[in-house]
């Protein structure tokens, strides 16, 4: 979500409304810019530019922030919603005056007045951004399923391919492990990066074009593998030659996670968490886990018990 320019102290309402909702929380909970550096994903500088209204907070950073206060994350969820809003909707009708045409001498028309016409449903800004969005939602929809298809007959490599499968349970595998997956020709343009990747498809934002396994360990024959983005600055879970039922489950430093259960065939992962320059690959935990015989495998060995 892109910051705004608003002046310290928040700006006209939402935008202000928003501000000062968090700032009010923040003095309630007694954190300081550095304790919410240390149990989010955002840095001392960030939140400074969110709590002084220099910079409209993304719909993550809001989530993080009422659970790093402990606060109900619905109203300023909704407060943030009205801001992007009336935001936009702002924008829009000044783009559309400057491409406008300037209008040429005014027709002479008859005295007779012509028939009227029912008046069409008023075209606001509002409902053409609420319309935007709900285009872009499906869309993007759209767009993941069929990205997912095609990958699924053309490129995602098959059981057992640049994999090490003979090694013993709790063998941890090296960066080069798997290669990346063929590029397509020309540039690719991830569709997030780092903390707008939390919790996102990682091939419906095109990360797994370069993406490398950079942990392994197996289990019983299944192959439990954490996935890493340079493009995208994320990181995502994978298990191959599982069972359904079983399950994969990632999670960081901040005790962020995520998890994916086989639902049908041997394979799934996980959404994505976010790397930082502070929290790199290294610091991510990757578990792969057979609930049928109450056994888990964990990448570094031992990190999360079951």
């Amino acid at each position: 979500m892109a910051g705004g320019s608003g002046v310290a102290g928040g700006g006209d309402a939402p935008r202000g409304d928003l501000f000062a909702e968090m700032r009010r929380i923040k003095d309630a909970s007694q954190l300081s810019y550095n304790r919410l550096a240390d149990k989010t994903h955002y840095s001392r500088s960030s939140w400074e530019r969110f709590l002084n209204g220099k910079q409209v907070p993304t719909r993550i950073a809001v989530e993080e922030f009422a659970a790093a206060a402990g606060a109900d994350p619905a109203p300023l969820l909704a407060l943030l919603d009205l801001a992007v809003v009336r935001d936009e909707a702002a924008e829009e009708p000044a783009a559309k005056a400057a491409e406008r045409p300037k209008p040429g001498p005014a027709p002479v028309t008859p005295a007779a007045a012509a028939p009227s016409t029912p008046k069409p449903e008023e075209d606001t800004p509002v409902r053409r951004f609420a319309w935007s969005r709900i285009l872009r939602t499906a869309a993007g929809v759209v767009a993941g399923a069929l990205l997912g298809s095609l990958l699924t007959v053309f490129l995602i490599e098959p059981a057992g391919a640049g994999t090490a499968r003979d090694g013993a349970a709790g063998t941890t595998g090296s960066p080069a492990a798997t290669p990346a997956l063929t590029r397509p020709s020309g540039p690719v343009k991830v569709g997030c990066k780092s903390d707008t990747c939390m919790r996102r498809e990682p091939q419906a934002e095109d990360c797994q074009w370069d993406a490398i396994t950079v942990r392994q360990t197996f289990l019983r024959g299944m192959s439990i593998q954490l996935r890493y983005s340079e493009a995208c600055q994320a990181v995502w879970g994978r298990v191959e030659n599982g069972n359904i039922g079983d399950t994969v489950m990632i999670k960081d430093k901040r005790s962020s996670s995520d998890e994916a259960t086989i639902r049908m065939e041997h394979d799934t992962y996980t959404r994505m968490l976010a790397v930082t320059p502070d929290a790199t690959w290294e610091t991510i935990t990757i578990c792969g886990a057979i609930p049928s015989q109450k056994e888990q495998e964990c990448s570094p060995l031992g990190a999360i018990k079951p």
